[in-house]
């Protein structure tokens, strides 16, 4: 405790001196070192007659994030024991087991494991819950702070203790940890025998090296008439990859983006450095809401310049850069520093990034609030809320129904018990669910008894609560209970009626058992209506230039 209010004191005195040599010359240097005065003697009371022990440290921590989080969402710190997460945002590395686990009832669940790992090298499954770390057993008390174990230094042991399927005992393991990595291409193939495909999950350091080694590896082997390289769900990363990805495509010179904001210092402009590998192959970049920072510079620079096709939905909207900053006690910042802005000179961040739709992709944009800009042939291009692709096409919307088989783990616990019960299965582009298997998951489902409700049965039953507290009468409410039975959800019919929709989620989970995240993307190619468009696009040459050029928007 005391070693806290020294911290903060140090904190006041440092900022005292900051102002004291002008380095902030902004007029409210006395107001601001006035509010650190009365934070610091809030925490001094606090501490000294507050009724029950605080921890003031955490406290603080948790003060600090809200503080942040009023500014925007990107904008974040880092205490010294997140630090592994931050070094894994920036690298893409970190000391661990290589898996990715959720909260369940006094365990942690692996729900994914990534290849060639210390967790798959130990022989961890998806599926298996882990009830002890280092023989501390889990409670959803301690949770959090048990996961952390799992964390540290590469080369160091960490025991666990799990429950898996089909075993009555806890299995115990050994695990050593390494430094994991994650691929920023989990997937790359010929398509059509002619088209190269790209899947890039992330902008970590390498990532544009990574294409670059895939692109030329495929032209080795076939010539390319078309590249479709796959940005959805990319969340972005480093702004020296997207740079480098463009500039692959694109005339060595090409401006790509340039950031400004407060300090002009920072202020920078970035241009193709290299020539390219594929100055005129033609290219599709495919996007949806989930493509986001970098994601939206490499598909926002490609349409700009005219240099490419967009395809998907609209991407995330955000145009905001971010710089780490070191502070003191080993805790860092991730601070809004500036705007990005691609060549046509518009700012892709959205508007308002504190009301978007449901699915996290930009809300309505009223017309007063976009501003026109024109591409290097003369296309309109608007700001205001993420890339427009060229080619929208539009999500399929699954139902109630679906949305409650994986939120309710029915497909994944099914998945683990297929994944038992079958020692293999076709490869990924082969693999798909007969008759049998679905069979198998609708008898599954019924045998468990797993309650799935229908929207309008759930809204019946709150009527019926609102016609209890009104105390209608009982004729009423016994019209009420009739009404909400017959709403009720009729399984089998629904399996069959969903089936279009249920099936390839299915499919897909069960593929990753067995092929990882690689057979995920294989398998969902095999169903993807953006993928096909690419295709189609690539195969129309007309078409592919008539959108390109600027007599589509005149």
């Amino acid at each position: 405790m005391k070693r806290t209010i020294t911290f903060i004191s140090i904190i006041f005195l440092s900022l005292l001196s900051i102002f004291s040599f002008n380095i902030l010359d902004d007029g409210d240097d006395f107001e601001i070192a006035k509010s650190f005065d009365i934070f610091h003697n809030v925490i001094r009371e606090i501490r000294l007659f507050y009724v029950d022990d605080v921890d003031i440290s955490k406290l603080i921590n948790e003060s600090t994030s809200e503080f942040l989080a009023k500014l925007d969402p990107y904008t974040v710190f880092y205490p010294e024991d997140k630090i592994e997460d931050f070094s894994f945002m920036t690298t893409g590395a970190y000391g661990g087991v290589g898996a990715i686990l959720v909260d369940k009832e006094n365990s942690l669940l692996l729900v994914e494991i990534y290849k060639n790992s210390p967790a798959d090298k130990s022989g961890l499954k998806v599926g298996d819950e882990i009830v002890a770390v280092n023989n501390i057993n889990i409670t959803n008390d301690n949770i959090l702070e048990v996961k952390t174990l799992l964390k540290g230094e590469p080369e160091s042991d960490v025991n666990i203790s799990i429950k898996r399927h089909g075993v009555n005992k806890f299995l115990k393991k050994t695990i050593t940890r390494e430094k994991i990595k994650i691929d920023n291409i989990p997937h790359s193939e010929i398509l059509n025998e002619k088209f190269a495909y790209v899947k890039l999950s992330v902008f970590k350091n390498g990532a544009a090296n990574d294409i670059r080694k895939k692109l030329l590896e495929m032209k080795s082997k076939r010539e390319l008439q078309g590249v479709i390289l796959d940005l959805r769900g990319n969340p972005g990363g480093l702004l020296n990859e997207a740079v480098n990805i463009v500039s692959l495509f694109v005339k060595k010179g090409s401006n790509i983006v340039y950031t400004k904001g407060k300090v002009a210092n920072w202020n920078n402009s970035y241009k193709a450095q290299i020539e390219p590998l594929f100055p005129n192959v033609p290219l599709v970049i495919l996007i949806n809401s989930n493509s986001a920072s970098a994601s939206e510079i490499v598909a926002g620079a490609i349409q700009d310049l005219d240099r490419g096709v967009i395809i998907g939905q609209r991407s995330f909207g955000k145009g905001l850069v971010q710089a780490t900053r070191k502070l003191s006690y080993n805790t860092r910042i991730k601070i809004t520093t500036a705007k990005y802005y691609i060549p046509s000179g518009r700012c892709i961040q959205a508007i308002d990034y504190s009301h978007r739709n449901e699915d996290g992709s930009v809300g309505h944009i009223p017309d007063s609030l976009i501003s026109e800009f024109k591409t290097l042939s003369g296309r309109k291009v608007y700001d205001g809320g993420g890339i427009k692709p060229d080619i929208e096409i539009a999500l399929d919307t699954l139902s109630s129904f679906t949305k409650q088989l994986i939120n309710n783990n029915s497909i994944f616990d099914f998945t683990t018990k297929f994944y038992y019960e079958n020692k293999s299965i076709d490869s990924a582009n082969i693999f798909n669910i007969t008759t049998n298997i679905y069979n198998d998951f609708t008898n599954y489902i019924e045998k468990k008894n797993i309650k799935i409700s229908s929207e309008s049965y759930y809204l019946a039953g709150e009527l019926l609560k609102s016609a209890k507290k009104d105390k209608f009468s009982k004729e009423i409410i016994s019209k009420i209970k009739y009404l909400q039975n017959t709403l009720n959800i009729d399984l089998k019919r629904n399996m069959n009626l969903f089936k279009s929709q249920i099936s390839p989620i299915l499919e897909k989970s069960i593929i990753g058992r067995y092929y990882y995240n690689k057979g995920k993307v294989i398998s969902s190619m095999k169903f993807d209506k953006e993928l096909n468009e690419a295709k189609k696009i690539l195969e129309n040459k007309q078409k592919y230039s008539f959108i390109l050029s600027s007599s589509k928007s005149k």
